[in-house]
């Protein structure tokens, strides 16, 4: 029910709004925030500094969402799915969601990859450019957590690949690991997701 409800709402952004218009408008306005702030603060200060604005809006987001939130694990594919709907303007090209245990902790993982994100259409930087979108997920991951697990749970999320880089796509992962894990675990285990951004977890 609560998977339906968000795809039928992503679909209605879909359908009021031109995809060519709204993904043209993404990677504009993403282009002039990160290039602006880079010509200031210097790449990677402003690529920190973008993240955080995009764990406001993820936070905000899942705020108004709230009423429609189902504590099921399962459901973060359905999140993130029309999650990416609503801002890139269309489905993930690819999506997978599993559970691991490493070093005696269950790790929740969440990938999404998109082949065409607008976020960095025809876009080449020296660092992974799609900041807006992985701060959106974290701090969308992180509400979720605060409100349906009473905080039990801390999230990551960060663009591990990008196209504006050189790479075929763009890719991006979560992971949530119980509130008593330290930040250092996830460093030792998938260093790669602190390259770019350093930032750990966040509380709401």
């Amino acid at each position: 029910m609560v998977k339906n409800w968000l795809l039928v709402q992503a679909s209605k952004v879909k359908k009021f709004s031109s995809e060519k218009v709204l993904t043209l408008t993404v990677t504009r306005l993403n282009q002039l925030l990160v290039e602006s702030l880079a010509e200031v603060m210097g790449p990677r200060k402003a690529l920190q500094r973008v993240f955080e604005g995009g764990m406001s809006l993820g936070h905000e987001f899942m705020i108004e969402l709230s009423a429609h939130l189902d504590p099921d694990h399962e459901r973060i594919p359905a999140y993130g799915e029309a999650a990416w709907i609503m801002f890139a303007g269309k489905s993930p090209t690819e999506q997978s969601y599993e559970t691991v245990e490493i070093d005696g902790e269950t790790v929740y993982i969440y990938r999404w990859a998109d082949d065409d994100c607008p976020f960095c259409r025809n876009i080449r930087f020296p660092h992974r450019f799609c900041q807006v979108p992985a701060g959106a997920y974290q701090g969308a991951s992180q509400t979720w957590a605060a409100l349906m697990h009473d905080g039990a749970f801390h999230t990551l999320a960060r663009e591990v690949k990008c196209k504006a880089t050189g790479d075929e796509r763009c890719e991006f992962i979560m992971v949530m690991v119980r509130k008593e894990v330290p930040v250092s675990f996830v460093q030792k285990h998938m260093p790669e997701l602190f390259e770019d951004i350093q930032l750990g977890f966040v509380d709401y």
